[in-house]
């Protein structure tokens, strides 16, 4: 896989995504005016939250190309778990804030201008398609989960912008039928529906992002894995430094000090850190390893030195 090709495209995918999401939102906080529609003012402030996001995940990106090993020693996987986790927080108050509009207007719903209303959907609706169909075409390209995730991303609100629209046509037909009080009800109704999907999405997402954000120690089991596969190899190595370990999502983090003699052969020492390496990860799906060598001094050694 061509590194700086994928990001590359993915630069390009993420700046179409988000300068033309800015626009489309001015768009929907007008139509939510001028057509007194919950359900659009509901994705004007969700596309809101996400141009905050979107700007966060593009630069996110190009710190990827940069491929900045002293900023980023460990990489830049967080950053990409923090952009989903900031999309779940800002989308929270959010939801709640449509949750209560749209229940507080259902005992008394306001007339909505449905033909208004759809203007900024088709747009929208055009912009979401384009969007997975690129995303779709990078997945088969380079396998990335950043990939991936956009895809999925797009494919959601492909179905979300069509679901709106057939929303607001059946209440345009509805009025245009003269059942005006059915047609009154839709607005609110689905704008709780949409609270109530963000509210879920936005929960989801704290969830599964804070617990790679944070590290956690690896439980004592596998820790124990580890001095065993240590203990088979114990007559390669002079002595065990200090092992560390962590646990961030599915990854675990294991680092190893490996003390050797001086005149240890350094092929030797290759050959034994690929067998340790070989052997946790049949126990571990998702490892990063990391060794250090260290030179072990003998005793007549450390006397000599004193």
């Amino acid at each position: 896989m061509n590194l700086n090709s994928m990001l590359d495209e993915l630069t390009k995918l993420s700046r179409i995504s988000l300068f033309t999401l800015i626009p489309l939102t001015a768009a929907f906080i007008l139509t939510s005016y001028l057509s007194n529609s919950l359900t659009i003012l509901s994705l004007a402030l969700d596309s809101g939250v996400s141009i905050v996001v979107q700007a966060f995940a593009f630069n996110t990106i190009r710190a990827m190309k940069s491929a900045d090993s002293i900023r980023f020693p460990h990489g830049t996987g967080k950053l990409e778990n923090f952009s989903g986790f900031l999309y779940g927080a800002l989308n929270i108050p959010v939801a709640l804030y449509i949750i209560f509009h749209s229940i507080a207007d259902l005992p008394a719903p306001a007339p909505t201008a449905f033909t208004i209303a759809q203007l900024p959907m088709i747009p929208s609706l055009i912009r979401s398609v384009y969007l997975y169909w690129f995303a779709t075409r990078l997945s088969r390209q380079f396998e990335s989960p950043l990939i991936e995730s956009y895809v999925v991303d797009f494919r959601v609100a492909v179905g979300f912008d069509s679901i709106v629209i057939l929303a607001m046509a059946a209440g345009m037909i509805s009025n245009m039928a003269g059942i005006d009080g059915f047609a009154h009800y839709i607005d609110p109704v689905f704008s709780l529906c949409i609270g109530l999907y963000m509210l879920r999405a936005a929960v989801l997402l704290l969830m599964n992002n804070f617990k790679i954000l944070i590290d956690l120690p690896m439980p004592e089991n596998e820790q124990l894995e580890i001095i065993r596969v240590l203990a088979s190899e114990f007559d390669s190595y002079e002595q065990i430094g200090t092992i560390r370990t962590r646990r961030s999502g599915s990854q675990r983090f294991v680092e190893i000090e490996l003390y050797f003699l001086s005149t240890a052969d350094v092929t030797a020492i290759a050959s034994l850190s690929s067998r340790i390496r070989e052997k946790l990860r049949e126990g571990f799906n998702d490892l990063k390893l990391g060794i250090l060598v260290l030179e072990y001094e003998t005793a007549e050694e450390s006397s000599q030195a004193a």
